[in-house]
C-alpha cells in the first residue's frame, strides 16, 4: 500500500464530504499507479456524519485499495479517536486529518513522497472561515520566524519554548504510528492530542527530523466550537498537564524557571496578563529579533497563489454539494418507500 488518509470525525456532517471530495482530487489528479487506503475513524458522531461519508463511498470506493470505517457507541475524546487507528495503518506514507479540513490543489502527493524519509514535516496553512480562503499573515510569519529560530536545535527545544507549527499540515512517519509508547502517552490526553505527541516523539526518536515544505498543504476550517478557540476544562487541564510534564521530566536549568513561568501565565484569567507576565514571549522576541532578516528573505519568497487555491476551494465545494443533494435524493426516495 503506498499511502493511507486517515480522517478524524466527530459531528462533520456540514463539511466531511468537502474533505473527501478533496481526497478525491489528490488521487485523480496525482495519484495515478499507485494503492490507497482510507480510514475513518468516527468518535460516536450525533449527526449524519457517517451516513454521508458512506454515501460518498459509494461513489468513490474504487478509489481506494482498502476502506476501513471505525466507530465506537460513546464519544471517548479526540486523543483515543486519532490513536485507536494507527495499527490499522497499511500505507508507506499517511495523512491524519479532521474531516473538517480540506486539502489543497498543490502535488500534495509527491512533496509528501519528497519528505518520506523524515519523521514529520509541515506545510502553510489557509484559513477557511465561513467559505472564504485567506493566508493567515500572522500566523505564517510566526510559522517562519520559528523554523529560523530553532533550525539548529533539536526538535524538543521548540516544544520547551514558544514556537509556531501548524499541526494539520503535519505528515508523520508511519514508524512514529508503530511506537505503541508515543500511542499510549497521547492517550493519557483528552482533546490536546497534537502537542503530547510532539513531545513523546522528540524524545523518543531523537534527534526527530523535521522540515517545513513552503506549500500550501491544508485549508484549515475554523468554526465557532474550534478547540482552540474554546478553552474548555478538558483543554487547559491538557495543556497544564503538558506543561507539567516537560517541566519534570526534560527542562534543565533555565529552561525548568521558563516553563514554571509558563504553567503559572496560563493559569491566569486575563488574557493580557497571561501574555505580559510571560517571560517565554520576551525570549522568542529576542531569538526572533536577532534572526529578523532571515526571516524577512524566507516571508518575502511565500507567495501563495491565493486565486489558485480559492477556485480549487470553489470546485470542491460544488462537488460535496452534489455528493450531499444525491444523498438527500437517496433519503426522500426511502422514506417515500417506507411510508407507501
Amino acid at each position: 500500500m503506498d499511502f493511507t488518509f486517515v480522517v478524524i470525525t466527530y459531528n462533520h456532517e456540514a463539511y466531511v464530504l468537502e474533505h473527501l471530495e478533496s481526497i478525491a482530487y489528490q488521487i485523480l489528479e496525482y495519484g495515478q499507479g499507485r494503492t490507497f487506503q482510507l480510514i475513518i475513524a468516527d468518535d460516536a458522531s450525533k449527526d449524519q456524519t457517517l451516513a454521508l461519508a458512506r454515501h460518498w463511498l459509494g461513489q468513490r470506493a474504487s478509489l481506494f485499495s482498502d476502506v476501513q470505517i471505525h466507530t465506537q457507541a460513546t464519544n471517548q475524546g479526540t486523543c483515543r479517536n486519532y490513536t485507536k487507528v494507527w495499527a490499522h495503518v497499511r500505507g508507506s506514507l499517511c495523512k491524519l486529518t479532521a474531516g473538517d479540513d480540506v486539502y489543497s490543489c498543490e502535488n500534495l502527493l509527491a512533496e509528501w513522497r519528497r519528505l518520506q524519509d523524515l519523521d514529520m514535516s509541515s506545510g502553510y496553512p489557509l484559513n477557511l472561515i465561513d467559505g472564504h480562503l485567506d493566508w493567515p499573515a500572522f500566523y505564517n510569519a510566526n510559522m517562519v520566524a520559528s523554523n529560523r529560530i530553532y533550525a539548529r536545535s533539536n526538535y524538543m527545544k521548540r516544544l520547551l519554548g514558544i514556537s509556531f507549527n501548524h499541526t494539520p499540515s503535519i505528515i508523520f512517519s508511519t514508524r512514529v504510528l508503530r511506537d505503541d509508547v508515543i500511542r499510549d502517552f497521547v492517550q493519557r490526553f483528552a482533546v490536546t492530542e497534537d502537542y503530547p505527541m510532539h513531545v513523546k516523539m522528540a524524545e523518543r526518536l531523537s534527534p526527530l527530523s523535521f522540515e517545513q515544505s513552503p506549500l500550501v498543504h491544508i485549508y484549515y476550517r475554523r468554526t465557532a466550537g474550534s478547540t482552540y478557540l474554546t478553552r474548555s476544562a478538558a483543554f487547559d487541564n491538557d495543556k497544564l498537564a503538558i506543561f507539567g510534564y516537560l517541566r519534570d521530566h526534560v527542562a534543565q536549568g533555565f529552561e525548568r524557571v521558563l516553563m514554571r513561568n509558563r504553567i503559572f501565565c496560563y493559569r491566569q484569567a486575563s488574557k493580557l496578563m497571561r501574555r505580559l507576565l510571560n517571560l517565554n514571549y520576551l525570549v522568542y522576541g529576542l531569538r526572533a529579533a536577532l534572526h529578523c532578516f532571515d526571516i524577512l528573505r524566507d516571508l518575502r519568497r511565500l507567495k501563495p497563489e491565493l486565486e489558485m487555491h480559492r477556485l480549487h476551494y470553489q470546485t470542491i465545494r460544488a462537488r460535496a454539494e452534489v455528493q450531499r443533494a444525491a444523498f438527500m435524493r437517496n433519503c426522500d426516495g426511502a422514506n417515500h418507500t417506507s411510508r407507501m
